[in-house]
């Protein structure tokens, strides 16, 4: 039952993905990142850090928000793909950016999520 939930929670997090980084990606009117992935990842790691933070003691409710949800919901890979796209179209200061927002700015977010919750 734990697979088929965390399965059900990822199909979710990946649409909530798609359309949340359309939304902003649409109405971020020529930034020099791809903003939506940023913004999605972001938010995940956010997301993510308050789940954390709750100290929730239940394994399957681990597997099916952490991995199930945030697993879909955010995107490493689509992160990398678009960083390696900005370099091979010789947009360094922009990747460069678009890596530190992504690194640097989801490590923070998880961190602000958890402190928030663990409090």
């Amino acid at each position: 039952m734990t697979v088929f939930c965390m399965c059900l929670a990822g199909g979710i997090g990946a649409v909530f993905r798609f359309f949340l980084g359309r939304a902003v990606t649409a109405k971020s009117g020529g930034f020099p990142i791809p903003i939506g992935m940023a913004a999605v990842n972001l938010l995940g790691a956010f997301g993510l850090g308050l789940f954390t933070g709750i100290g929730l003691n239940n394994p399957s409710a681990g597997i099916i928000i952490a991995t199930g949800f945030f697993g879909a919901f955010t995107t490493f890979s689509t992160f990398s793909a678009e960083a390696v796209q900005l370099l091979l179209n010789n947009r360094v200061k922009a990747s460069l950016l678009y890596i530190a927002v992504s690194a640097a700015g989801s490590l923070l977010a998880f961190w602000a999520g958890w402190m928030i919750m663990s409090v």
